[in-house]
């Protein structure tokens, strides 16, 4: 049965509400007061009628009429269920192909729902968190009698039943109206005892033989249960291996990338030193410390450091203006190469769409000069594997080839797909052009390093020439420091101005010379240890292979990612462990396996159902030997005749009254209650093994315990279990008993925000269960959470109720 339709003419805070094409697994969000317990009792009171007290609550709040309809679809049809008023309630029942009304509303779902009221519905079908609160607030024992009457619901009403039975029955073997007991029919019935006594004696071969296919029967299905656990332990298995699926891809990966796991297997023989690491180390440190000192240098040069020019004379100012003379040509010359670079590097700019790119390092030139032979290995692959099937050489050289089909094409992939990644940034040039335009990218580069180089030394250059105006007059050029900024022509200008204001000196020009050739001397000296530092940089890169420090720096990462690598296969192959491995070698590939499991799947629900059957024609031979006579009922039953043939009183109708009927109904009841609760154990043990992630396997139920089996077969009573286990054991059992119960129609689950104080791991399975329960009977979600639970959901927050 599958509610497609809900309308709410007036219900609570619920006017005029319609929704439609309602899902196998259909959720309801809404945070508290958004109307999800309403929008539940309206669906319980429409199909089992509004409660006299209940019913004043949800009374219309906008006035509108009181109730609304229901379209259900059932194996029949479609049937749309409507009840009005609150008070005194109007069923209609119309089967919507031909619009026509049932004249029996109410006859027509008390058989929808068999046997079941409003209360076992609610028991049975819905779900709250006052269900979990009750579990939890319950003490081991009275929990395990509150699970054992789930695992018979059906007891009270057959044996009220047999109750109402036996009343009718002693009605018939009371004194009429007439005054006259029926002993005439007792008497009668004592006459056809006796020539029934005849039969009797053949229905006894019949029991007897009944008895020897029951006892073969029951030999079958012990076989047959040990098939079901051999089958269960091999789709355990199967599914503990697709579990690690995945993780035995990311080795195979690992070993084609050359990872060994620790095996020293395909070890590269180029491997850096630790010794030689520390020398390159040592040696970059120096050569760092080498450039600074001449910068330094530099920097000591064209400043001269003349010393405390405080007070300064004539001849001093001379020596300063000398050097201004001086320093400002320098600058002159700078700007002028600054503006040479610049050009030079927007000329390159101009010819990318975005932002300019950087030269190729090496391993990216030569990707781009390599041809893609694992193209070609492709290609060579397919063809020589339709080579194969051709001349039929067979699964395992098929096999490998396509392998090795697999792995070129990917190689061959990736490599295409790390070229356009490098070709990317110099569009829109083709890979010719990029290569040919290499050498236009380094003197790009260049440039664009040599101007940032030249704008510090412009900048030092200023700063000197600003100091030393102020030296000279501070008053009238302060203001330079200022307002200098990027503009240096009023820079120059002033050192003009002061040229013409106090007039040079000769003298001091050539004492500013002899100082700088000092510094010069000194320049020399510091690029001659670097040279030499450089030499031996450069010949321990030689030694490895390398030829500069980017390369260093590339092939220390690619040492530290193999030895990653090799960690993470090494991590995997203990996490898979060999006999997993070993395992899962024989599937080709994903699908192959989650077929193995879908087999094994498939042949234990063959097998469950084949014992079923076999179950139940063995409760129907023990059915039929109830109603037959024994051997030993033959016996006393003849001693019975001949004992009373003289004495037909009440007391033989009271038997018949008393004593037959009700146990003849009692042994069918018995047989057809042992049926459920075994349907219910092992569909609990299934659901339990689920919802526990595997670490419990299955459940045992008898007349007065319940059980739960671990692992390792390890038996423990619901009063040892955690408080989330006995969840799990609650809800294993409930959903166990709607799916094993067998009415005219798979009725709705209804679960309402049943799982809030569960957490996040417990809620997604027991979420999966109920998703998979959709696809043979609806479920009816509500939440308050705005986590996406369901594919189709239904925001009641959003709707103007």
């Amino acid at each position: 049965m599958k509610i497609k339709t809900i309308h709410i003419s007036g219900f609570g805070r619920w006017s005029d509400l319609t929704l439609t094409d309602l899902a196998d697994f259909q959720a309801f969000f809404g945070q508290n007061e958004a109307g999800k317990s309403t929008l539940k009792a309206f669906i319980l009171g429409v199909l089992f009628g509004y409660k006299a007290r209940a019913s004043q609550k949800y009374e219309p709040r906008s006035g509108a009429a009181y109730g609304g309809y229901l379209d259900l679809e059932i194996s029949q049809g479609t049937y749309r269920i409507q009840r009005m008023n609150r008070t005194q309630s109007e069923l209609t029942v119309v089967n919507l192909a031909d619009g026509q009304a049932l004249a029996d509303g109410e006859g027509f779902l008390i058989q929808l729902f068999g046997p079941l009221s409003r209360t076992d519905y609610e028991q049975i079908f819905a779900f709250d968190a006052k269900d979990l609160q009750l579990v939890n607030q319950l003490t081991g024992p009275d929990l395990e009698k509150h699970l054992l009457t789930y695992t018979q619901p059906q007891a009270s009403k057959w044996l009220a039943w047999a109750t109402n039975q036996q009343k009718e029955g002693s009605q018939l073997f009371a004194k009429q109206k007439t005054g006259k007991r029926p002993l005439n029919l007792a008497s009668q019935a004592y006459q056809q005892r006796q020539e029934s006594r005849f039969d009797q004696a053949q229905s006894l071969n019949q029991y007897l033989e009944k008895g020897n296919q029951v006892e073969a029967l029951q030999k079958k299905i012990a076989g047959q249960d040990q098939q079901l656990a051999t089958i269960k332990e091999q789709l355990t298995a199967a599914q503990d291996l697709l579990s690690y699926w995945d993780l035995y891809q990311e080795a195979l990966a690992l070993e084609a990338a050359g990872a060994d796991g620790g095996q020293q297997v395909n070890r590269p023989q180029q491997k850096i030193s630790t010794a030689d690491q520390d020398k390159l180390q040592q040696l970059a440190l120096q050569l760092d410390w080498l450039n600074q000192q001449l910068a330094e240098a530099n920097e000591r040069r064209a400043k001269l450091k003349d010393g405390q020019l405080a007070n300064l004379n004539q001849a001093e100012i001379v020596a300063v203006l000398q050097e201004l003379t001086e320093t400002s040509q320098a600058l002159k010359g700078l700007l002028g190469q600054i503006h040479s670079a610049n050009q030079q590097v927007e000329k390159f700019n101009q010819q990318f769409q975005g932002q300019a790119p950087e030269p190729l390092d090496t391993a990216d030139f030569r990707l781009l000069q390599e041809r893609n032979y694992w193209l070609g290995g492709a290609v060579a692959s397919v063809v020589l594997l339709v080579g194969a099937f051709a001349l039929g050489l067979g699964l395992p050289v098929a096999g490998l080839l396509a392998v090795t089909m697999v792995a070129t094409g990917y190689l061959a992939k990736r490599h295409h797909d790390r070229v356009a990644e490098v070709m990317a940034p110099f569009a829109p040039w083709d890979k010719e052009m990029i290569v040919a335009g290499q050498y236009d990218a380094m003197l790009a580069q260049d440039a664009k390093k040599r101007s940032r180089d030249l704008g510090r030394q412009v900048q030092t250059l200023a700063d000197q020439i600003s100091q030393r105006l102020n030296q000279i007059d501070a008053k009238r050029f302060a203001h330079l420091q200022e307002s200098m900024g990027d503009n240096y022509q009023d820079l120059l200008a002033a050192v003009d101005q002061a040229g013409q204001l106090y007039g040079l000196d000769p003298a001091a020009g050539l004492k500013r010379r002899v100082e700088k050739d000092h510094a010069a001397d000194l320049e020399h000296q510091l690029y001659q240890e670097r040279d030499q530092v450089q030499t031996q940089l450069q010949k321990i890169l030689q030694d490895n292979g390398l030829a500069s420090l980017d390369q260093l720096s590339a092939a220390l990462a690619k040492q530290n990612d193999r030895a990653k690598n090799d960690q993470r296969l090494a991590d995997l192959y203990q996490q898979i462990g060999a006999d997993r491995r070993k395992q899962l070698v024989k599937y080709r590939n994903r699908p192959a396996l989650e077929k193995a499991v879908a087999d094994l799947a498939e042949e234990q629900k063959g097998l469950e159902f084949a014992k079923e059957q076999a179950t139940k024609q063995v409760q129907a031979l023990q059915v039929d030997q109830a109603a037959m006579v024994s051997e030993s009922q033959f016996q006393d039953l003849t001693q019975e005749v001949a004992n009373q043939e003289a004495r037909l009183t009440e007391d033989f109708g009271r038997y018949l009254e008393k004593s037959l009927l009700p146990a003849l109904i009692q042994n069918i009841f018995n047989g057809q209650d042992q049926d459920l609760s075994t349907r219910v154990q092992d569909q609990a043990g299934t659901y339990l093994h689920r919802l526990t992630l595997g670490h419990y396997q299955k459940m045992q139920i008898t007349e007065k315990q319940v059980q739960v089996f671990d692992r390792d077969n390890q038996s423990f009573t619901l009063a040892e279990l955690s408080t989330g286990a006995a969840d799990q054991a609650y809800l294993a059992v409930r959903l166990a008993l709607i799916t094993s119960l067998q009415l005219t129609e798979n009725l709705p689950i209804l679960v309402d925000d049943a799982f809030v104080n569960f957490d996040e791991n417990r809620q997604a399975e027991v979420l999966s269960l109920l998703q998979d329960l959709a696809r043979d009977r609806q479920v009816l979600f509500w939440t308050f959470t705005s986590q996406k639970v369901a594919d189709q959901e239904i925001n009641l927050g959003e709707i103007n109720g």
